[in-house]
């Protein structure tokens, strides 16, 4: 089991904060964050680790990418055996994923662990279009961008250099926020220091902002909102 797991702090309505493994899965997968909008499961794959067959429901999904990991084959059961190599993937970048049943074992091909979150949308019903969002080019200068937008999904990106804190655009919707870096949180006058892999839920209309908790790395977040 990894030892590193994201810590979640709750900004927002009632949430479950429990890290659970889901008896449905292998022990790869953790459940630890799940609220009206959303189920968050971190998920390891060990250097060279292989994981037996389980299934994912037809739930759309967002991936968002922890570290810079190594090709990973994804050995399809359904609807007959198939199987496709996951590129590489790299700290930051993100897929969105329109939520399809899926029965599959894993085989990382990498000396490399490959970290992520499934962040599940189990309110919603309809198909969500295929994306993907690469990792900035760049980490020397501020960042606040829409990388997706649907009607009922949309993703930002903040990147905040240097030593004046950024101001976060309020969401409109239940939010997750995702730490990709060291990053200090900043809500009415208070401030949480977060790791990366931090997983924050976020009320609509909350006003925060963000600023670097080291001097080494900026302040790196990803915004995940649905309604």
């Amino acid at each position: 089991m990894n030892k590193f797991l994201p810590l979640v702090l709750l900004l927002s309505a009632p949430i479950s904060l429990t890290a659970q493994q889901n008896p449905s899965l292998p022990p790869n997968y953790t459940t630890i964050l799940t609220n009206d909008t959303f189920k968050v499961i971190r998920v390891h794959y060990g250097p060279h680790e292989k994981v037996p067959v389980h299934n994912h429901p037809a739930i759309p999904t967002v991936f968002v990418y922890l570290n810079n990991s190594g090709p990973v084959n994804i050995i399809h059961y359904r609807p007959k055996p198939f199987t496709i190599t996951r590129p590489p993937t790299h700290l930051g970048a993100f897929r969105v994923g329109p939520g399809i049943i899926e029965r599959h074992a894993i085989e990382n091909l990498s000396d490399l662990p490959s970290d992520f979150l499934r962040v599940e949308l189990p309110h919603l019903s309809e198909k969500i279009t295929e994306f993907r969002g690469p990792a900035p080019a760049t980490l020397t200068h501020n960042i606040d961008a829409s990388e997706f937008s649907s009607p009922h999904l949309s993703i930002r990106r903040v990147l905040c250099v240097g030593t004046t804190p950024c101001t976060v655009p309020p969401p409109s919707a239940p939010s997750v926020l995702v730490a990709f870096s060291n990053t200090s949180l900043i809500q009415n006058g208070h401030t949480t220091k977060t790791g990366p892999g931090t997983v924050i839920s976020i009320a609509p209309q909350q006003s925060f902002q963000i600023s670097p908790a080291t001097a080494s790395e900026p302040a790196h977040i990803l915004l995940i909102s649905s309604r």
